[in-house]
Parts: C-alpha cells; sequence; structure tokens
C-alpha cells in the first residue's frame, strides 16, 4: 500500500506545533492550528519540487489547519483535521445519520474541556492531544508528542503527510497500554487479538483464509480499554498497532483530510454505538437459517433434482441447493441466463424444488464479459466503470476457458447500471430464485473512472458496500425481506447481510483461521456470518469433514461447498453422513433457539458467534481466545480443531453445564477435554433455556 511510504520515512508532513481556539458551538468546538514541516532527511533528493518546499518551509514558511471536535452523544464524540480553514463535511455511504449532543465547554491555561454526563473531552492546545476521559479514567489518548524523545517519526500524530509522488496521507495516533487488547478492521484471519500486527485495509481476493489479505475489511477497531474508534474513510489504510511504535495504535489514510469517530464504554456499547452510526443489521428470512447444499458447481436442473431427491431419501435436512459457477451457457460467463439446454424451464424447475422445501440460490459477480445481452445492455447506459480514455475498464476476470475479450466492471455510482443490474435479478427473482450469491466485489479498479466522480482510491474499498446493497434492496422488493450471500464488505456492509468466509482449504490448519477470521468479523459491527464446511479447494471427508460439520452448526448460517463431492450421502466414510446429519437434524431442532438470538443479536448489535472478550471483556483468559466461542446468549462452542480429538477449553465467569454429561463446573477456569469423533464440546451457561422444535421432516 501507499501508506508503507510512512515505515521508511520518505515524507513530509505537518507537525502540529501551537493550537488556538477559534470557535466554541453547543456540541462542537473548532481549533486553529499553526504547523511546521517535518525534518527535511525525510524527503526525497530525487524530487525537486519536494526539495524545493522543504527548503521554504525551513526559511520560516508554515502550514495551517482545522480540527473540528463535534460531540454526537454523551458516550462518542467525531475529530475531523484538514490543512484549511474549516473541515469537510465527508458525506459517505457508510455513515446513515449523524447526531449532535450539547456539552459543556470550558478552557484554562492552554486546555479546553469538552464535558457531557458520561465522559470529558480534554484538548491539550500546546503540543496538541486529546484525552477521552470517563469516571475519572483516561480510556483513550490521542495524537500528541511521541513518545521516543529521539524524535525518530516512529509515531505519527495528528496531521496529514506527503510521499514522495505527491500523494497525501492523513494520520492519528492512539495510546496502546502495556495491559490491552484490540479487536476488529474486519474479517482478519490472523489471531484475534490485533496487538503487534500491522493490517491494510485494502479490500482483495484474499486466496485463503491464513492470510493478512482480506475480503471484508472496516475502518473499525475495539479496545478492552473502553473505546472504539472507526474512521469515515474508504481509501486505503494501513494500521500499525503497536508494530511500528510499540506504546502507539496508528492509522493512515490515502486522503488530504482526517474524520474520525470515538465511541466510549465496553465492547457491546461500543459496537452498539458504532452500527447505530454505520446502519444497524436486519435478521434474514428464517429459511436461510437451514442448510445449504452447494458445490462448485452443480450444472442442470437434472442433476440439482436427483440431489434433493436423494437428500430426502437420506434423511438429511436441506433448505438450500446453490447453483455456482455454471447454471450460464459457459462456466464462469456470467450474463445471467440460464443454459436453454441444461435449464430448459428455469420456472419450472425451481418450482419442483420449493414443492421439496428447497430454495434456490444463484451465483454470479459484479464482472460482465462482452458478447452478451447484459454486457451490451450495461454498456448502453454507460454502466460500467471507464479507463482514463472513456472507455471500459477491462478488469479481465473472466475465468471461461478461451475467452479473450472485455470484462467490465458494474459501475454502482451509476442509477442507470443499478437499474440494469436489478432489472437482470428482479427477472431471476421472479422465476423462482431465492437469493443472489455477490460474489468477489474486491477488484473495482483504483485507477477506474466512475459515474459519480470518486475517485478510485475511495472506491475501491466503498465498492462492496454498493454492491451488496444493489443486490439485498432488489431481493427485499420482490421478497419482502432481504438477504445477499456476500464475500466482499466495507463499513456499513451489516446492513445487508449475509457474508460468507471465502476460499479455505480442506485442512485442519485452515480452520482457526477461518473462525478467526469470522470472530474478528463480529468484532466490526456484523451479526451474521457463514464459511465453506469442509474447506472449499479440493475433495474433502473423513475426520475433517466430520468436525468441520460440528463447529458449522454452531455458526449463524451453514453451508457446504467446494470441488469434488459435497453430498454427504456419497461421500466415503461409514460415520460421515451418520454423524454429520444427526448434527443437521440438531441445528433445525434448535431453530427456535436460533431464531430467537438472531433476533437479540440484531437488536443488540452482538453477534451470533461471539468471541468470549465480548461478554468476558474484564476477563485477560478471554483475550486471545479464537477457537472458543458463544453461539448466542447460552452455548460456548469450543470444537476439536485438530486429529488428536483433545483441546483444552476454557470456561469463563459463571456456572457452565456439560451438554452431554450435564455435568457442572465452576467458571474461571481450564478444562482438558477428549472428545469422541461423534461429539463436539459444548456448554450451557447456568440458567439456559434452549428452546428446540421437532426434528425436521
Amino acid at each position: 500500500m501507499i501508506t508503507r511510504a510512512l515505515e521508511t520515512k520518505k515524507v513530509i508532513r505537518t507537525r502540529m506545533k501551537q493550537a488556538v481556539l477559534r470557535k466554541k458551538g453547543k456540541a462542537f468546538a473548532e481549533f486553529g492550528i499553526t504547523g511546521a514541516i517535518a525534518k527535511p532527511k525525510y524527503v526525497s533528493s530525487a524530487d525537486p519540487e519536494m526539495e524545493n518546499l522543504a527548503k521554504r518551509v525551513f526559511q520560516g514558511e508554515t502550514a495551517s489547519g482545522c480540527v473540528r471536535i463535534d460531540v454526537l452523544s454523551p458516550t462518542a464524540f467525531r475529530v475531523r483535521y484538514a490543512q484549511a480553514d474549516a473541515v469537510p463535511e465527508n458525506k459517505t455511504p457508510m455513515v446513515e445519520r449523524w447526531t449532535a449532543s450539547p456539552c459543556k465547554i470550558t478552557e484554562k491555561d492552554g486546555i479546553v474541556v469538552m464535558s457531557t454526563a458520561k465522559m470529558k473531552i480534554k484538548v491539550t492546545l500546546d503540543p496538541f492531544r486529546i484525552e477521552t476521559v470517563v469516571k475519572g479514567k483516561t480510556v483513550c489518548g490521542i495524537g500528541g508528542p511521541e513518545k521516543d524523545y529521539f524524535n525518530v517519526n516512529d509515531s505519527y500524530n495528528t496531521g496529514v503527510a506527503w510521499t514522495p509522488d505527491g500523494k497525501s496521507i492523513a494520520t492519528e495516533n492512539f495510546d496502546l497500554r502495556p495491559q490491552e487488547a484490540i479487536y476488529g478492521f474486519g474479517e482478519h484471519f490472523i489471531k484475534l487479538n490485533k496487538v503487534g500486527q500491522t493490517i491494510d485495509l485494502t479490500t482483495a481476493d484474499a486466496l485463503g483464509v491464513l492470510t493478512p489479505r482480506m475480503y471484508k475489511a472496516v475502518p473499525f477497531y475495539v479496545s478492552t480499554s473502553g473505546y472504539g474508534v472507526y474512521f469515515n474513510h474508504s481509501s486505503l489504510m494501513t494500521y500499525w498497532v503497536g508494530s511500528l511504535s510499540a506504546a502507539d495504535i496508528q492509522a493512515a489514510a490515502e486522503d488530504d483530510f482526517l474524520d474520525y469517530v470515538v465511541f466510549t464504554g465496553n465492547i457491546p456499547k461500543v459496537l452498539s454505538q458504532y452500527t447505530a452510526l454505520t446502519g444497524k443489521g436486519v435478521v434474514p428470512p428464517e429459511w436461510t437459517f437451514g442448510y445449504w447444499q452447494s458445490k462448485i458447481s452443480y450444472t442442470s436442473a437434472e442433476e440439482t433434482l436427483d440431489i434433493a431427491r436423494k437428500l430426502r431419501q437420506h434423511d438429511i435436512p436441506c433448505s438450500v441447493i446453490h447453483l455456482d459457477t455454471h447454471w450460464f451457457k459457459a462456466d464462469w460467463y456470467c450474463d445471467l441466463e440460464f443454459d436453454k439446454t441444461r435449464f430448459p424451464d428455469p420456472k419450472a424447475y425451481m418450482a419442483e424444488l420449493r414443492k421439496m422445501g428447497i430454495r434456490v440460490s444463484l451465483w454470479q459477480l459484479p464482472y460482465i464479459p462482452e458478447g452478451s445481452a447484459l454486457f451490451e445492455a450495461f454498456k448502453a447506459v454507460g454502466g460500467f466503470v471507464k479507463d482514463k480514455d472513456g472507455g471500459i475498464y477491462n478488469v479481465k476476470i473472466c475465468f471461461t476457458k478461451g475467452f479473450q475479450g472485455v470484462v467490465g466492471c458494474i459501475d454502482f455510482t451509476n442509477p442507470a447500471a443499478v437499474t440494469v443490474y436489478q432489472t437482470a435479478l428482479r427477472r431471476l427473482f421472479k422465476m423462482g430464485a431465492a437469493v443472489i450469491k455477490t460474489d468477489f466485489g474486491e477488484a473495482a479498479p483504483l485507477d477506474g473512472v466512475y459515474h459519480d466522480g470518486t475517485p478510485g482510491h475511495r472506491m475501491h474499498n466503498l465498492y462492496p458496500l454498493l454492491y451488496n446493497k444493489a443486490a439485498f434492496e432488489v431481493t427485499k422488493a420482490v421478497h419482502g425481506a432481504g438477504v445477499v450471500w456476500a464475500r466482499s464488505a466495507w463499513a456499513g456492509s451489516q446492513r445487508y447481510p449475509l457474508h460468507w468466509g471465502g476460499d479455505n482449504s480442506p485442512n485442519w490448519a485452515n480452520i482457526v483461521p477461518q473462525m478467526e477470521g469470522g470472530l474478528s468479523l463480529g468484532l466490526s459491527g456484523f451479526q451474521f456470518w457463514s464459511q465453506d464446511i469442509g474447506g472449499f479447494l479440493s475433495q474433502t471427508g473423513g475426520d475433517l469433514l466430520i468436525r468441520w460439520m460440528q463447529m458449522s452448526m454452531f455458526i449463524s448460517h451453514s453451508r457446504i461447498h467446494g470441488v469434488g463431492v459435497r453430498e454427504l450421502y456419497a461421500i466415503p466414510g461409514k460415520d460421515v453422513q451418520r454423524i454429520c446429519r444427526d448434527y443437521i437434524k440438531l441445528r433445525y431442532r434448535m431453530m427456535p433457539y436460533i431464531m430467537r438470538e438472531a433476533k437479540k443479536c440484531v437488536a443488540k448489535s452482538l453477534p451470533m458467534a461471539r468471541a468470549l472478550v465480548v461478554e468476558f471483556q474484564d476477563d485477560p483468559n478471554t483475550w486471545n481466545i479464537g477457537d472458543q466461542w458463544l453461539f448466542g446468549d447460552d452455548i460456548l462452542v469450543a470444537p476439536i480443531m485438530d486429529e488428536t480429538g483433545t483441546r483444552r477449553v476454557y470456561l469463563p465467569e459463571g456456572t457452565w453445564t456439560d451438554w452431554w454429561t450435564r455435568k457442572k463446573y465452576k467458571g474461571g477456569t481450564w478444562l482438558t477435554v477428549k472428545a469422541a469423533i461423534d461429539k463436539i464440546p459444548l456448554y450451557l451457561r447456568n440458567g439456559a433455556v434452549i428452546a428446540c422444535g421437532h426434528e425436521p421432516m
């Protein structure tokens, strides 16, 4: 990323030297800033323009700017900075509604205090620094001088930097305490607690779940110290969580201004405030919580009808059959048309499945290859992202064998393109399709030209939000309830559930990182999440599939998917079908509990698969646990994640009852548990009521 330039020090940057209170309001304060440019040793001598700028600065020129702090509520405030006389309004699609809350503002001895009933925002003017005080305790320190007196720019406080090629980078830093854990940033697969990590927030085809690359990036984090921060930016970003300066969480965004919000409170309260700003989730339709049958790729109506009948014959419950990349005339050729030979009557086909209680999910992606009526429909309205010369930007993402043409990226900033897209999906829904898999979405070109004028470096990460919104809204318009099956996401995407975890691999090493990514997404404001049961990239089976199936019945949504045979009745191994079927049936019996918890999770903005730290924030034992979770309020899930059948389980405070033996355990303790192949370690919170229904037909 461009923000890597900060690590190499090849930047010049504004330094806060003096601040003067300019204006007071009932809900905001504004500060004028006088600054100077950093030391010339950090300027690229190969760039004459930058050298000249440095010379002017060190001859006495200074830069001026403005900081504005708005109080949004008694527990949250917004900070904006720009090198101008006023800060930008910065309206973004990520935020649904800005609020304002009155506060008391006082000034004494160069310190401004903005007070609400719940917090104090203490602003030191020289040197400029913000401290957030709750109940007499500083929970969040922002900016200020470097903590290393050598002042070698290991930490970048409130301001703007420039790279040698002239790009602007807005920077901020937050104190990182010795006993503090940090979570969030989206579906990040590297350890749940982010302290010590460098995180690039750039949506990408991650190509696996053992990587720092991210399908779902979110510019938000939450701390065990009692606060969280959302950056109202969609540009490329990097966070250094104690990895550039050990005492700082640092953020850098490729913009010429800063805009972020600080929330105070424990983790559940911060998540609730964050989603109140960026949009509350919704509960997907009840049928989506059933079992999804899928592979890459079913190819005909006859094939899937036969699978549906065999699932019923083998007493395996199923609510959805997904058609992946080959329901078109050629594999991967996305024209949103059923192949007329293999699907001669799509409406009758989907109606027949519906009679068996099974709905149809359809795959597609937002990259449309030329040669189809759909391509021409988008082209006619200027509905593709353009290149700098005004032509269609060729994203070249089409895996159809032998295809060599142009592939256009749908421009969801163009209302006419959205209309073409939604018209095509509406036609499929009228035929009987229930849901669209909004695959990909991470390749919006950084140098593309977008209809609404948003520059590419801001649109790349924002694109998934607009993409999934378009599909979700037309689904809701036709069916009365919205849902997608999405891979990519950005801030605000929790409004358009649901999301799955991308392309994993069928081996034991993938299970824990896959789940840590999902738990991380839950700590980023998302309630609903799934993943490919058994691993996507090759054939799966045996104990690995059984263990994967067991744990997957205790997350919000459950879909088997991948390469090779994915029908349980056809997978070898005497125990596979029996044990996996028993757990699928258990999930269906638990549907009353699942639906009750789903509604509660949306109301409270809590994930259904919930990292233990969410509810036990004051217990440091939970801070680094990414292989256990709460399923709703009352079920603690500790799956077996390797070949040994044995694991360590931590039970937090309270009394916990073993699901299988009914033995009670006092919390605050570690157990060593050995589980037979047909058992997953499960524990019930004291007083839990797990509402269950009848076994599925």
